[in-house]
C-alpha cells in the first residue's frame, strides 16, 4: 500500500510538471570518425541539473525551458564533449565526440568518466574502458573482461582457476549476467582463467553492483550488462590478435548504407602451455576452447533500428584421467528501437540462451555421457518517456519460459555397464512489470524510484513427492507423490521488489548517495564447491526450495579533486538474504531423484565498507582499491540433527574480509608504457579435521565445524610492458604489443587443502593452480 501511495504521487508530480513551458532538444551522438551511434553516452546541463543518457542507437531527448544551455557529453571510451545549444523552439541536433585512441595518460580502468561518479544519481556501478583493458597485465596475455572487474573494489573470485565472480558476498549464481540483453549461464573459459565473451567484441561493460535499475530482476547480487558493437558504417575494419594461447580475428563494416556486420570469432589451444606448469594436475590436463560473436544492425531510417546478434561458445577439458568435460553457451537476441514521438522511445527484444554440460566417460567398459542444460526464453518490452523538465518515465514488462534438465546419464556403447539414468525436466515461468523514474528535485537533489512486481510459476509436467513432517526429509519418509499435467501450476512464487536512489550534492565536486533495493531470484545453481565446475547444475523454484529475497541498503560518499583528475569514493552496505540453498553433510547432488533430500534453507548477511581513489590524469596514472567485506550464512532448521554449527552463522564458502588492488600504468617514451597489478585477499574458508575416532578399528577424521578454518592468504603481483605503434590519433592501421609476466614472484597460491591419513599419521597437502610466473606476449592488429 505504501509503494502504491509513493508511486502515484511521483506521477501526480510528473504530469504537474508537465504543464510547464518547455522545449525539446533532442537528436543523436555520433562517433566523430566512423560516425557511428554512441550509445550509454551521458548528457548533462550543468545551468538546470537535468540530464539523460543516449540509448542503444544513439538518440537522446531533453525537455528545456527557452534560454542558452551548455551540454556536457561524457562516454565510456571517449573524449569529453562540451556544446552551446540556444532553444527558441523544438530542436535536433547531432552531436560529436572523439575516441580515445592514442591517450596514454589513461587509466587502465575507470569506475566512472571525470565528474559522472559526483554527479550521477546512481552508485555501486563500475564501467570499463576496452582499449585500455587490452593493455593490462592478464594470465596467459589475453584481455579478460572478468580479471579487470576483479580488480576493483567489492569484486572478487574464489581464486585462481575459479569460474564465474562474487560481487558484495553474493554467489555467483546471484549475478545477472547479460549480453545483448539475454543471460549469460556460463561466464568462464577454461575453468576461469578467460571470460566466455571477447572483449574486441565488446562495446561497453556496465556493473552494478547493487541497486541495479528496475528494468532488471532475478538475481539477487548484481547486474553486468555487455553489450556488443555494431559494425562501422564508413568503411570494412578488420583487427584481431595472436598469442602463444588464442587467437581471434574480427570484421566489421557496411553491407550497405543501411546494414552493417560485425562479426569476430576465438580459438585457443592452451594445451602446450598447460604442458609448461610445474603443477601435475595441469601439466597433464588437455583444453580446448572457442567462442564466436555476430551481428547485424539495420536503420531503416533516423527513427527505427534492427539489430540481430548471436553469440556461441564451446569449452573441452581433460583432466588427467579417462573422463572429458565439455560444456557450450548459445545466445540470440533480437531488437527493435523506434522513436515513436519526439519523446517516447519503444525497445523490443525477443531473447534466447542455453547453457548445457557433458561429461563422458572414456574408461573402456565404462563409457557414458551425463549432460544437464538450461534453456531461457523471454520477450520484453520498455518505453521510455520524458515527461517533462528534468523528469522521465520509464515502463516495461517481460515473460520468461524455463526449462531446465538436472541430469541425463547414458551409455555411450553396447559394451558399457553403466546404467542409463535420466532426471525428470522442470519447466517454469516468470513475469515482471515495472515503472521506473528519475526527477531533478533541485540543483542539490535528485530522485531514481522504480517499483517492480515479478511472478513466478513452476509448471508440469512434473513429479512432486510428499514426505513426513515431523521428521528431517529422505527418501526413507516419502509417503505419497502427486503427478501434474503439463502446464498445471505447481508452485508459484512473486512479490514487490521497491528500489529508491538519492543523490544530495555537497558542492560542485561532491555529493553524497543512499540507496535501498529489494530482489528476487527463482533459479538456483546447484553446487556445493567453492568456484563454479562443470558438473553444476541449474534448478527451479518449488515447493521444498523457494525463491531467494535480498534486500540491500548502501550509502556512498564521492568526491573529486584537482579538475576531476583524483576520484575518490567511499561506500558501505548491508544485505540480508532468506532462502539460501545449503547442503547437508555429505550431498549427494548428481542425478538425485529427492534432491530436496539433501538440500538445507539457509538465511544469509553480507555487509562491507569500499574505499577506491583513483588518478586519471598525466604520467603516472592508476586506482587503489580496498575492501573490507563480510558473508555469514546460517542453516534454518527445526531438526537439530541437520544444523550446521548450531544453527549458528559460520562464513560462506566465498567470504574474504580483506580484499586490496593496487593498479599502476607509467607512460615512457617512445610509445611504451609499464603496467602493474598488485592483488592481495584474505584466504577463502575451508574445512579441517577437528580431531578422529576409530570406526571398524581404522582411524577416521573427524570434520565438526564448517568454514571454520581458512587456507592462507592470497596475493599476487604483474606486470606488463605495451608498444603502441601508432604515429598520431588519426592513423587507423596499427598494431599493439604487450609483454607481460603474471605472478611475478611465483607464489604458490593455495587453492585449497585435504588431508589424507598415510602411516598412521594426518597429512595436509596443499593445491596450487599457478604455481610459477607466468610469461605472455600478445600482437594486436587494426588494420
Amino acid at each position: 500500500m505504501i509503494q502504491s501511495v509513493y508511486l502515484f504521487a511521483l506521477l501526480a508530480l510528473s504530469i504537474t510538471a508537465a504543464a510547464q513551458s518547455r522545449y525539446e532538444l533532442r537528436g543523436v551522438v555520433l562517433e566523430s570518425v566512423s560516425g557511428k551511434p554512441v550509445p550509454g553516452a551521458t548528457l548533462y546541463v550543468p545551468q538546470t541539473g537535468a540530464g539523460t543518457a543516449t540509448d542503444s542507437s544513439g538518440r537522446f531527448s531533453l525537455l528545456l525551458s527557452a534560454g542558452t544551455f551548455t551540454v556536457n557529453i561524457t562516454a565510456v571510451g571517449y573524449v569529453s564533449g562540451r556544446e552551446n545549444v540556444t532553444l527558441t523552439s523544438d530542436r535536433t541536433v547531432t552531436f560529436r565526440i572523439a575516441g580515445r585512441v592514442f591517450e596514454l595518460d589513461e587509466v587502465e580502468i575507470r569506475a566512472r568518466e571525470p565528474g559522472q561518479n559526483v554527479q550521477s544519481v546512481r552508485m555501486s556501478q563500475i564501467q570499463l574502458s576496452m582499449p585500455q583493458l587490452k593493455k593490462m597485465p592478464v594470465v596467459l596475455g589475453e584481455p579478460d573482461i572478468l580479471r579487470a572487474l576483479t580488480l576493483q573494489a567489492g569484486v572478487s573470485t574464489a581464486g585462481e582457476g575459479a569460474g564465474g565472480f562474487n560481487v558484495r558476498g553474493g554467489r555467483a549464481d546471484q549475478n545477472l549476467v547479460l549480453l545483448d540483453g539475454a543471460p549469460l549461464f556460463n561466464t568462464s573459459h577454461l575453468l576461469g582463467f578467460f571470460t566466455s565473451v571477447s572483449a574486441d567484441a565488446v562495446q561497453d561493460v556496465n556493473l552494478f553492483k547493487g541497486g541495479f535499475p528496475a528494468q532488471y530482476g532475478g538475481r539477487a547480487s548484481s547486474l553486468l550488462l555487455m553489450n556488443t558493437r555494431a559494425g562501422n558504417r564508413e568503411g570494412w575494419r578488420v583487427s584481431g590478435g595472436v598469442s602463444p594461447v588464442s587467437t581471434r580475428l574480427l570484421v566489421d563494416g557496411p553491407i550497405s548504407k543501411k546494414l552493417t556486420l560485425l562479426a569476430g570469432g576465438r580459438i585457443a589451444y592452451p594445451t602446450y602451455i598447460m604442458r609448461l606448469f610445474p603443477t601435475n594436475s595441469v601439466r597433464q590436463s588437455r583444453a580446448f576452447f572457442y567462442d564466436g560473436n555476430i551481428k547485424l544492425q539495420y536503420a531503416p531510417n533516423d527513427r527505427n533500428t534492427v539489430s540481430l546478434s548471436a553469440y556461441r561458445s564451446q569449452d573441452s577439458f581433460r583432466f588427467p584421467g579417462d573422463t572429458l568435460y565439455g560444456w557450450q553457451s548459445d545466445v540470440a537476441s533480437l531488437r527493435w528501437s523506434s522513436l515513436l514521438r519526439p519523446n517516447l522511445q519503444l525497445n523490443v527484444n525477443a531473447l534466447y540462451s542455453g547453457y548445457q554440460y557433458q561429461i563422458d566417460g572414456l574408461d573402456e567398459g565404462l563409457t557414458f555421457r551425463l549432460n544437464s542444460y538450461i534453456r531461457h526464453r523471454e520477450v520484453k518490452a520498455d518505453l521510455f518517456y520524458t515527461l517533462a523538465r528534468k523528469h522521465r518515465l520509464q515502463v516495461g514488462t517481460n515473460g520468461i519460459l524455463y526449462q531446465v534438465q538436472k541430469g541425463n546419464l547414458q551409455p555411450t556403447s553396447n559394451q558399457s555397464n553403466v546404467n542409463p539414468q535420466r532426471l525428470e525436466p522442470e519447466y517454469a515461468r516468470e513475469g515482471g512489470l515495472y515503472v521506473q523514474t528519475e526527477w531533478v528535485v533541485g540543483p542539490a537533489l535528485t530522485v531514481q524510484a522504480g517499483l517492480r512486481y515479478s511472478l513466478y510459476s513452476q509448471v508440469g509436467p512434473q513429479t512432486v513427492y510428499r514426505y513426513e513432517a515431523t521428521v528431517p526429509r529422505s527418501p526413507e519418509t516419502i509417503t505419497d507423490s502427486v503427478r501434474y499435467a503439463a502446464n498445471q501450476p505447481v508452485q508459484s512464487y512473486g512479490g514487490w521488489e521497491p528500489r529508491l536512489g538519492m543523490r544530495l550534492q555537497l558542492g560542485p565536486a561532491a555529493s553524497l548517495k543512499v540507496n535501498y533495493s529489494r530482489l528476487r531470484q527463482y533459479i538456483h545453481l546447484i553446487s556445493n564447491t567453492t568456484a563454479i565446475t562443470p558438473i553444476d547444475f541449474w534448478k527451479v523454484s518449488d515447493q521444498y526450495v523457494p525463491n531467494q529475497v535480498a534486500d540491500q541498503f548502501a550509502v556512498g560518499l564521492f568526491r573529486n579533486l584537482r579538475d576531476d583528475a583524483v576520484e575518490i569514493s567511499l561506500e558501505a552496505y548491508y544485505r540480508s538474504l532468506s532462502n539460501l540453498v545449503e547442503y547437508r553433510n555429505g550431498a549427494t547432488l548428481l542425478l538425485n531423484r529427492t534432491l530436496e533430500t539433501d538440500l538445507l534453507p539457509a538465511k544469509g548477511r553480507a555487509y562491507g565498507i569500499e574505499f577506491s581513489i583513483g588518478n586519471s590524469k598525466g604520467r603516472l596514472t592508476g586506482q587503489f582499491n580496498y575492501a573490507y567485506a563480510r558473508s555469514l550464512v546460517a542453516v534454518q532448521t527445526t531438526f537439530s540433527e541437520l544444523q550446521i554449527n548450531r544453527g549458528a552463522y559460520y562464513p560462506a564458502t566465498i567470504d574474504r574480509p580483506h580484499i586490496l588492488n593496487l593498479q599502476a600504468r607509467w607512460a615512457l617514451p617512445y610509445n611504451w608504457a609499464f603496467s602493474t597489478n598488485f592483488v592481495y585477499s584474505t584466504g577463502i574458508p575451508a574445512t579441517y579435521p577437528d580431531g578422529q575416532y576409530s570406526f571398524n578399528e581404522e582411524p577416521v577424521l573427524n570434520y565438526s565445524r564448517r568454514n571454520a578454518d581458512r587456507i592462507p592468504d592470497y596475493h599476487r603481483l604483474d606486470v606488463s610492458f605495451s608498444k603502441d605503434t601508432r604515429r598520431n590519433n588519426r592513423q587507423t592501421r596499427y598494431s599493439i604489443w604487450n609483454l607481460g609476466i603474471y605472478n611475478l614472484y611465483a607464489r604458490k597460491n593455495p587453492y585449497s587443502i585435504y588431508f589424507t591419513r598415510s602411516l598412521g599419521q594426518t597429512r595436509s597437502y596443499r593445491l596450487a593452480v599457478f604455481g610459477t610466473l607466468i610469461p605472455s606476449i600478445t600482437y594486436n592488429f587494426y588494420l
